[in-house]
Formats: C-alpha cells, structure tokens, sequence
C-alpha cells in the first residue's frame, strides 16, 4: 500500500477545516493537515490504505486539531468551533470564491487563496507578487484574523471572477517554474491550476471568454513541461528545448481553447500572453513574437513582462540592443533583483563574445535564485566559461 497523495488531498482537506473552523486558525490547520498526512504516511504502508482516503484524513485532521485547542486551553476558540453546525465542505473552486469577502482587500484575498488552497508559502507568494515576505505574512495574518466562518458565504462570482483567475494564473506559474526548492516544475501545482480553471470554464466559460484565454495559455505552456529540464531536472532554455518532446494534445487544447476565447469582445492579458504563447508553439518570427511582447506590455507592464519584451527586443534587433534595453531596466526596484534579468544580461554579453561580463552576470544571477536546479543550471553554465 501507498501513501497519501499529497497535492490531491491537501487542499481539500483543509478547505473543509476552513469551512468548519474558520479561517481566523488558518496556522492550526494547516498544521493538523499536515500531522494527518505524517500519520497516513507512518501507518497506511502497514494497515493498508482506507477506502475513503479523504474523509480519513479530514477526521484525523480535525482530531489533531482540536487537541492543539485543548491543550492551549483557548476556550474561546472552543466555543466558536461548537457554535458552527456540521456542514458538508464546499468544492475548492467554491471556496476559492468564498474567500474573495469584501471585507478583504484584492491582494489580502489572493494571499489567502495561495496560502490556504493553493498550499504555497509566503515567500512563494511573495516572489510571485513582487512583495517582501513580511509584507505578505502580514496579509495572511490580517485576512485569516479578518474572516469568521460565518464570513465564508456565496460571494459573487461576477465581481470575484478577476481575483480568482489571478490566483489561478499565479499558482500555475509556480508549477511551470518554481521559485524556490530542489524542483524546477511543480507539475502538481500545473495540473490543479489546470483542472480548476477548465472547472470555470464549463461554467461560465461562454460568457467569460478569459476563461478560456486563460486556459489556452495554461495548455500551451504545460505543452513544454517535458522538454523544459534535463533528465537531472536542470532547467533548459526554449531556444535548446527538443521539440519533439512538445506534447501535442496539450497544443491542440490549447488551439481549441484559444478559439473559444475570440468570441470575447474585448482582449484580456491573458488572451494576449495566449497569443504570444501559441506563437511560440507555432515557432513564429521573433519579429511576431516581439509584436506579442509589444502589445502585452502596453496592456499590463508587469515586472517580469518588461524583463521579456527586452530579451525579445535584442533578439530581434542583435544582442547590444538587448543590453541597452536591459540597461534602462536595471534600476527597476523587482526586476534588477531577479535572477532572469541577470542571466539575460550574461547572455547577450555571450553573443557579444564578452566572456568576463557574462561572468559577472551569471555570479549575480546565483546570488538572487534560491531555486536549487536553476542554480546548479547557472553554475553550469559558469563553469563552462
């Protein structure tokens, strides 16, 4: 016997927690979440695994949890977990609604929707949002102190469709590069992502057509994963990525998807980083896909957005070009501070055949990862200098 899957259960166990005992203990359980998981571990290999793995889990979760109360002695906390009647949990999907209370603001809801569902840290959340770690802690903090379980109602899905597309879209870039940790994809974290928003889309989808954008570039880009790391799980530059390796169905949903998303009447971010996305399958121009960058940077001048729009400018207009774009974005606060902004500067000094600049670029670009295959990838990469 095995056990527990992890990434299929975690979130609906404590989703279940947080409906039952209000997201004000969100700490406690995800500590009792993560004690039940230790327990499965150390006893299914023996007695076999339940029928009903969930529900297991849910139960010594919440046995775990009421424990840390007694043994705190928060009386309070005791009454509030009596005064809430038995409730069947809501699906994930719902509560990624539910938690989008006005009460809250836009940043403090994605917060807690990553945390408590999305099971990313804050320090993830945080290299995700352009944040300092403490800023988010402090968001969680103030949201799960915040929200009551009475608070955790039907909210509208009209008014709270943005909100949880950006969640959404933000936990499926953790699988598709992870920030931190000993793997460079989370195919886990894609895959959720993935099946949540296609939830959405069947939905809502013919009246929301960024849904479907949304899961076009989702599709497109997981097309890649195979090809995205080595056998040693290093991480490999597109330009060096076997095409063969592309997976066909995921761009042929992605085709499809995106074809359902030009029913829209208006373009969203997402129908644009769909189209550079479904440019690059299609191995279009780097004049196009320069075109893509243009228009999306125009629309949503993000960080990471402005960092590409340069790479793609230099490969279209040769590698000093590049380094002057990337040089008007050095004293950006976010971008000068991530490790692609410095491997992009190490790579056109390459082409320039500027060996010790490249050096230099690559050592900056270790200091700011704390991502364990792309650090290995760049020492790599000095080496070979």
């Amino acid at each position: 016997m095995s056990g527990p899957n992890f990434r299929e259960h975690h979130g609906k166990v404590t989703a279940t927690l947080l409906r039952k005992f209000g997201p004000q203990h969100l700490e406690s359980v995800l500590d009792a979440t993560q004690e039940a998981f230790v327990a499965a571990l150390q006893s299914w290999p023996e007695s076999g695994n339940p029928q009903n793995e969930i529900a297991w889990l849910i139960t010594t979760a919440e046995r775990r949890l009421i424990d840390q109360f007694r043994k705190s002695a928060r009386e309070a906390a005791l009454e509030d977990i009596h005064a809430v009647t038995e409730q069947s949990a809501p699906d994930e999907l719902a509560l990624y609604f539910m938690v989008c209370n006005p009460i809250l603001s836009p940043l403090d809801q994605i917060c807690l929707i990553l945390r408590t569902l999305g099971g990313l840290t804050a320090l993830d959340i945080a290299r995700a949002l352009h944040e300092s770690e403490e800023a988010v802690q402090r968001r969680i903090s103030r949201a799960k102190n915040k929200l009551t379980p009475a608070d955790l109602t039907e909210q509208s899905i009209e008014e709270n469709l943005p909100i949880v597309l950006l969640a959404l879209y933000l936990l499926f870039n953790e699988g598709y590069e992870a920030t931190r940790g000993d793997e460079y994809i989370r195919l886990d974290l894609a895959r959720e992502a993935i099946i949540l928003t296609q939830q959405l889309a069947m939905m809502i989808g013919e009246s929301h057509p960024e849904i479907f954008a949304l899961l076009a570039l989702m599709h497109f880009n997981s097309s890649r994963l195979p090809a995205r790391t080595t056998e040693d799980g290093l991480p490999v530059l597109l330009e060096e990525q076997d095409q063969s390796l592309w997976d066909t169905n995921e761009i042929a949903a992605g085709f499809a998807a995106l074809e359902c998303a030009q029913t829209s009447k208006t373009l969203s971010r997402f129908h644009l980083e769909a189209g550079l996305a479904a440019s690059i399958t299609a191995n279009e121009s780097p004049v196009e896909i320069l075109r893509w960058h243009t228009l999306i940077i125009e629309m949503s001048p993000s960080p990471m957005a402005l960092l590409s729009h340069a790479i793609a400018y230099g490969q279209v207009n040769g590698a000093q070009a590049g380094l002057d774009k990337l040089t008007s974005l050095k004293d950006h606060k976010v971008i000068a501070k991530t490790p692609h902004f410095h491997c992009a500067v190490a790579h056109f000094y390459m082409q320039l055949g500027n060996k010790a600049a490249a050096s230099s670029a690559y050592k900056k670009a270790i200091a700011a990862t704390i991502s364990q295959p792309t650090r290995a990838s760049l020492i790599e990469r000095l080496t070979q200098l």
